[in-house]
C-alpha cells in the first residue's frame, strides 16, 4: 500500500505550492483546517506522516497533532509553521511528539530530506510493530495448542470461557477486549499442573482434598510466570493471576486508570468460569444466572452483560459423532474417543481439539505404524 503524507494549513496557497512541489514525488493529500484534517486521517487513512501549521482557525496545529496522536499513534508528525516561537516548539514536542520542526519558508531540499527521514521512522515503526504482533500471536497459538495437548479438557473450557467473554466485551464495549480475550483464552493455561485424577475431579464437580485445593490455587500463579516475560502480555499475565480474587479485594473504579483495566479484566474470567461451571453442571441458562446473582458477589454489569447471552450460545446442541480415516483428520475437529495404539496406549485424549502440533504429534508417535488405527471418531469443528 502506497504510504501517504497529509499537509495540514488554513493558506490554499501554501498547499498548493507543496503539491506542485512534491505531488509527483509523494502520495499526497491536504486539508485547510485541523477538523478536515482529523476527518482526512478518519476516512483516508492511515497517513504516513502528517505536516501542519500552528496557527490556524478553531484548532492550532499542536491541539491538532495531539489529536492524530491518538487516533494514529504511528503516524509520524511534523510541523511547518512561519510562528518560531519556543514555547510553539516546546508546545509540540510535549503535546503532539512531532519529529520535526521546520519553519516557512523552508527550503525544498530541507524539507524533502525530512520528509523521506520521516517516511523511514513510519516504516521503522510499522515493522517493529508487525514483528511484535507476529511473535505475540505465535506465542500465543502455541502455548493454546500446547495446552490442547496437555489439557484436553482445561482446553475445552477455555474455548467455553473465551466465548463468554467475548460476548460481554461487545456487550459493554470494553476498552482493550482483545486483552480481555486474550486472557480468556489463557486463563487454564496453568492446569497442565494438575495430575489426571484431579482433573477428572474438577470436571466431575467432585469436593477437593486441602492439598488439591492448594495446588488448584496455584493455576493462574502459574500461567502469570509463563507469560509475563512475553512482550505485550505483561497486561494479560495480570489478569489471568488475579482471577480467583474475591471482589473485595479488586479495584473496579473505573478513574483508576491501569489498576482498574486488570481487576475488571480479573473480575470477568471469575464470572465467565464460573458461570460456565454452573452451565457444565447441569444448569440452565437463567438458573446459572440466578445462582450468581444471588451470591451478590459478582460484579452487577458484568452479569448483566452475561445474562443477554444470545441464544445460540445458551442452547447447547447435541454433536454427533463421525468416523473418519486417520489421514482425514482436520484442524478444529474434536475427538469423540481417545486414540490409542495397538497395545492401548493412550495417544491423544478424548474430547482434544485436533490442531497441527496434535497431527504432528500423533504422526511423530505412530513412526509409521498405523496398525488397528485407520479410523478414529470425532465431532466435526463447529462452523
Amino acid at each position: 500500500m502506497e504510504e501517504k503524507i497529509l499537509f495540514v494549513d488554513d493558506e490554499p496557497n501554501v498547499l498548493q505550492s507543496l503539491y506542485r512541489e512534491l505531488g509527483l514525488q509523494y502520495a499526497l493529500v491536504t486539508a485547510g483546517s485541523g477538523r478536515e484534517g482529523l476527518e482526512k486521517v478518519a476516512l483516508q487513512g492511515p497517513f504516513a506522516v502528517v505536516v501542519t501549521d500552528f496557527r490556524m482557525p478553531q484548532m492550532d496545529g499542536v491541539q491538532f497533532l495531539a489529536q492524530v496522536k491518538q487516533r494514529s499513534p504511528e503516524t509520524v508528525r511534523m510541523m511547518l509553521t512561519g510562528y518560531a516561537d519556543t514555547q510553539i516548539a516546546i508546545d509540540a514536542v510535549n503535546d503532539g511528539q512531532i519529529f520535526r520542526f521546520l519553519t516557512k519558508p523552508c527550503p525544498p531540499d530541507l524539507l524533502n530530506r525530512s520528509l523521506q527521514a520521516a517516511l523511514q521512522q513510519y516504516r521503522l515503526v510499522m515493522a517493529e510493530k508487525e514483528l511484535l504482533e507476529k511473535t505475540l500471536v505465535g506465542s500465543i497459538n502455541m502455548l493454546a495448542e500446547l495446552l490442547s495437548m496437555l489439557s484436553p479438557k482445561a482446553y475445552t473450557k477455555s474455548l467455553r470461557v473465551r466465548k463468554l467473554a467475548a460476548h460481554v466485551i461487545r456487550e459493554m464495549s470494553l476498552q482493550g477486549g482483545w486483552q480481555y480475550e486474550v486472557a480468556a483464552a489463557l486463563s487454564q493455561l496453568g492446569w497442565v499442573i494438575f495430575p489426571p485424577a484431579l482433573l477428572d475431579k474438577i470436571e466431575a464437580n467432585q469436593p477437593l482434598t486441602a492439598s488439591e485445593m492448594m495446588l488448584f490455587s496455584r493455576h493462574p500463579f502459574v500461567t502469570k510466570k509463563l507469560l509475563e516475560k512475553i512482550p505485550r502480555l505483561e497486561l494479560i499475565a495480570r489478569i489471568i493471576e488475579g482471577q480467583e480474587r474475591s471482589i473485595e479485594d479488586l479495584c473496579l473504579d473505573p478513574l483508576e486508570g491501569e489498576l482498574y483495566f486488570v481487576d475488571l479484566g480479573s473480575h470477568l474470567l471469575k464470572v465467565c468460569v464460573e458461570y460456565d461451571s454452573l452451565v457444565q453442571q447441569g444448569k440452565g441458562h437463567a438458573a446459572a444466572i440466578a445462582a450468581l446473582n444471588a451470591q451478590k458477589k459478582y460484579h452487577p454489569p458484568l452479569l448483566q452483560a452475561l445474562e443477554k447471552l444470545p441464544e445460540a450460545q445458551i442452547t447447547i446442541q447435541p454433536r454427533k459423532a463421525q468416523v473418519l480415516r486417520l489421514e482425514n483428520l482436520q484442524i478444529g475437529m474434536v475427538l469423540a474417543e481417545p486414540i490409542v495404539d495397538r497395545n492401548g496406549k493412550v495417544l491423544v485424549e478424548k474430547d482434544t481439539q485436533v490442531t497441527r502440533t496434535v497431527i504432528v504429534d500423533l504422526v511423530s508417535k505412530l513412526h509409521g505404524d498405523r496398525s488397528g488405527l485407520e479410523v478414529v471418531k470425532v465431532y466435526k469443528s463447529e462452523g
